[in-house]
């Protein structure tokens, strides 16, 4: 992981680019820019730590990273994946005593604005616009974890699974899916274990709904899946 210390064009270049941005002043702009970095990452590096202190954010501008939690038995509990034009601990800034809610690990090799936290608080007390914008992700966020929270409670498994390979894999025809998460990462993210998974899988192969081709995940049962989650 390389960190640029001095001012760059394309730590610029992104956030001028960044909708967030748009409509601020070129001296705010660069008031912010002058205290942040650039920042390039490679697969599988560490940006930022579970409870480490907060003192920065980042705009992802190229790449994927996670945000992850490790289980008691060392899993992963992935929450989420961000590509380009996302952002990671945005709303942690702005806790009493800011800690980054997960751990942050590249999936793929990147770069992304690693914006300095006061100073971006200060751009939000120095501009209504931004920090609208900035509320506003952070409202959605909370929108969509709450409903996070009511379908894993309020769902069975095979709902959950059927729901995660539509929503994450995307199925079209017979094309193999490709998902995110391994088998044990999907399972620790549905709430259920390893075993139950794989009954699961094994049951809607039996049923005919999917195949494993050469290792691959092919759906030949779409409306059934759907019909799971009443789609």
């Amino acid at each position: 992981m390389t960190i640029v210390n001095s001012l760059s064009a394309p730590l610029i270049s992104a956030l001028r680019g960044h909708p967030w941005f748009d409509g601020v002043d070129d001296g705010a702009l660069l008031a912010l820019a002058s205290r942040s970095r650039w920042l390039e990452f490679g697969a599988g590096d560490t940006v930022f730590s579970e409870g480490q202190t907060a003192t920065s954010c980042l705009l992802v501008c190229a790449g994927s990273l996670q945000g992850l939690r490790y289980t008691a038995d060392g899993d992963d509990k992935v929450f989420g994946h961000v590509g380009p034009g996302g952002w990671l601990s945005v709303s942690t800034l702005f806790e009493t005593r800011p800690r980054h809610l997960h751990s942050v690990r590249a999936r793929t090799d990147g770069s992304g604005c690693l914006l300095n936290g006061e100073a971006f608080r200060q751009l939000c007390l120095n501009d209504a616009r931004f920090a609208c914008r900035v509320m506003a992700h952070s409202a959605n966020l909370i929108r969509h974890h709450t409903d996070q929270i009511d379908w894993l409670t309020s769902s069975s498994a095979e709902e959950r699974v059927a729901e995660y390979i539509l929503r994450a894999g995307k199925p079209q025809g017979n094309q193999p899916v490709v998902l995110p998460l391994s088998h044990s990462q999907i399972a620790v993210k549905l709430g259920m274990r390893a075993e139950t998974l794989s009954r699961i899988f094994a049951k809607w192969r039996r049923q005919g709904y999917i195949s494993d081709r050469r290792g691959e995940l092919c759906i030949l049962k779409l409306d059934s899946l759907k019909e799971l989650v009443h789609i």
